[in-house]
């Protein structure tokens, strides 16, 4: 059966522009929150009103979307009619691996499994071809696409590897709909680019799926490290709406996965004693793991009864109160996750993350924990970073003959660790497509990456000076120890692949034109003014002109009227400009920029640099690595930025579906 989304876009814009003489993203977050629409039991004005309808809710459509003003909906409340203009059908672009949606600023290139939702059935058919056209909704834009290039029943299984610098940030969608976003990297305030993984998810819910919540069926902390848990942070971090940068005005988390180790507060009178704030340690082993939400409630106060009890330290303390405190979802489910040694080397099967839906798995490989005398416990595997990275969460994607393998910050003590828990299981970690274990770090075992043995690998690493990640003899281990696979009639090699998140990302730089500023206040005076700050012969007769000015010619239809615009303000400001320069060139006037710049991964310093002849980057382009399967063929793509086109590979799943 056909599925689809209460969305109203036609509505929404027609009441803003009614509204607002400038529509922001606020409004339209606003508008979507309160947006509702009755079903009804009769395709008729005035019927009986089965239920109410909320923007975001999914319904099923027997008979698909209609191109009448009704359409018929099986929904949570009832079955019965809505209107057409307030429901949209899902599809997934076809196998094809690339489509052409045309909209009003010419084509878009949607990739294959590109979720697209139906606005009208059918339109004008194509003037060429003479082949049914639809009108849709994908990736923020509007157009018309050839309804012989959607698919309605079919969607993929989709893992976004999304560039977080350093750190890591992974979202996962399964063929039924559900979302699992695994570390979100370093928290803005940190990060080079000022962006981490939240930004990404907050697109995909509110311009790609065009909803005001983030929906997330699990949101996972795959350790307790800064640059993985960070961008989660800024996720349900509470602020004013005014500072929190993300359009979706909601965050939904049905349940919060963690591996169990955890940053405590030292207690150096506790016993068993304390080590490296990771908890109390015995025999050899960290005993105090957080659990359930219950104990994370304890955990955030450091008390249960009135009486003291371990408490969580610092950033990841007020990281798991914000997830317990979100107003949003004040139930969220909190599950500690691992594989107990035991049960693995008696045979069983791996657990899984949740109960299968759509023949697609979630199993859980790592941590591998022991049972102590107090309950789970998880072995010291050396210093503070090694046990946090060694014990990170793993996961197997397993969707029929593919198999995905996502591996957190593992190194070379842990990789040991597992080997030898899992024994002559070692084929369990064997992939078509992996993620790199710790952003392509020296401390890997090659044994171990020999048995991942991927056709492709994914190293999410970040360009910050500090970890100098990732390493050359890693990026050279991953392609040896890959699987390979050669086209011998066209000669070239098809796996393996080794993708760079830091070599995909790529950025638009500026020449820093002029400074204009307004209402300055100098000697009393409010006064406008320019600092030019490269050579006045080096700017176009564009560059001349003020704000407003600019302003005044984007409102002129006329070319040839426009041109004549362009000169004029040259000609005036030229003079004022060339006295600017002579100015700042005999140092009368200079204008100096003050910046953070990153001193390591996780640090800055203030700089001061004078604007003349300066560069500001215009653009991020992300470097996204998506992969997606239907479970026999793998496509690997990125976007060339420069012409829209996404860069594609793919190779046969090679695994068969699995007990």
């Amino acid at each position: 059966m056909a599925k689809g989304w209460i969305r109203a876009y036609d509505e929404e814009q027609r009441v803003l522009k009614a509204q607002h003489s400038f529509i922001l993203r606020s409004h339209r977050s606003e508008f979507r929150q309160s947006f509702t629409t009755p079903l009804r039991a009769e395709a008729r004005d005035g019927a009986q009103i089965v239920g109410t309808m909320r923007w975001g809710d999914e319904v099923e459509l027997p008979e698909g979307l209609s191109m009448g003003p009704w359409t018929k909906a099986v929904t949570a409340v009832g079955e019965g009619f809505l209107s057409s203009n307030h429901v949209v059908q899902l599809a997934w672009v076809r196998r094809k691996f690339e489509a052409e949606m045309e909209t009003a600023k010419g084509e878009k290139t949607l990739l294959w499994g590109d979720l697209v939702q139906i606005l009208i059935p059918r339109v004008e058919p194509d003037p060429e071809s003479g082949k049914e056209r639809c009108k849709v909704r994908a990736r923020g834009s509007v157009g018309e696409m050839l309804v012989d290039d959607l698919d309605k029943e079919k969607p993929l299984l989709e893992i976004y590897f999304i560039d977080v610098g350093q750190g890591d940030g992974v979202l996962v969608r399964t063929p039924d709909g559900r979302h699992l976003l695994i570390d979100g990297g370093l928290e803005r305030r940190k990060q080079l680019t000022g962006k981490n993984a939240a930004d990404f998810v907050d697109w995909k819910f509110f311009f790609d799926y065009g909803d005001h919540c983030i929906r997330l069926d699990s949101m996972m902390a795959s350790h307790s490290d800064n640059d993985h848990y960070g961008g989660l942070h800024d996720l349900v971090r509470r602020t004013p709406a005014a500072d929190r940068e993300l359009d979706c005005g909601t965050v939904s988390i049905e349940t919060f996965h963690h591996p169990g180790l955890s940053r405590w507060s030292e207690d150096k009178l506790a016993d068993p004693p304390h080590r490296d704030g990771l908890g109390p340690r015995k025999d050899n082993l960290f005993i105090r793991l957080l659990d359930d939400r219950e104990d994370a409630e304890r955990a955030v106060v450091g008390e249960h009864d009135g009486e003291k009890t371990e408490k969580l330290s610092r950033d990841w303390c007020a990281f798991i109160k914000a997830i317990l405190d979100n107003p949003e979802q004040p139930s969220t489910r909190f599950e500690r996750i691992g594989v107990e040694r035991e049960h693995l080397q008696d045979g069983d099967a791996l657990p899984k993350l949740w109960e299968s839906r759509a023949d697609c798995d979630v199993r859980v490989l790592g941590p591998v924990f022991e049972n102590a005398e107090s309950g789970p416990a998880l072995p010291d595997l050396g210093n503070l970073s090694i046990n946090t990275n060694g014990h990170s969460i793993c996961l197997r994607i397993d969707y029929h003959d593919a198999r995905i393998l996502l591996t957190g910050d593992l190194n070379k003590k842990s990789m040991g660790w597992l080997s030898e828990c899992y024994g002559d299981r070692m084929d369990a970690w064997e992939c078509d497509v992996a993620k790199a274990c710790h952003h392509g770090s020296h401390d890997i075992s090659y044994q171990f990456l020999e048995k991942i043995h991927a056709a492709a690998t994914i190293i999410s690493s970040g360009d910050a000076e500090g970890h100098a990640h990732p390493r050359p003899e890693i990026v050279g281990a991953s392609a040896l120890s890959g699987f390979c696979s050669v086209d011998r009639e066209k000669d070239c090699l098809k796996t393996p692949l080794i993708y760079m998140t830091e070599i995909e990302r790529s950025v638009s730089l500026g020449a820093l034109n002029r400074v204009d500023f307004r209402r300055l206040p100098i000697a009393g005076q409010p006064t406008d003014g320019a600092v030019v700050c490269r050579p006045v012969d080096e700017l176009g007769d564009k560059d001349h002109m003020t704000p407003e000015q600019r302003r005044a010619h984007r409102k002129i239809v006329d070319r040839n009227e426009a041109d004549r615009f362009v000169r004029g303000a040259a000609r005036e400001q030229g003079p004022l400009l060339k006295a600017m320069e002579n100015a700042v060139r005999t140092g009368e006037i200079d204008l100096y920029l003050s910046l953070s710049v990153p001193q390591g991964p996780m640090s800055a310093k203030n700089k001061e640099k004078r604007a003349w002849r300066s560069r500001i980057m215009d653009k991020n382009h992300y470097g996204l690595v998506n992969v997606r399967t239907d479970g026999k063929t793998i496509l690997c793509a990125t976007l060339n930025e420069t012409e829209k086109k996404w860069v594609c590979h793919s190779f046969p799943a090679r695994f068969g579906p699995q007990d």
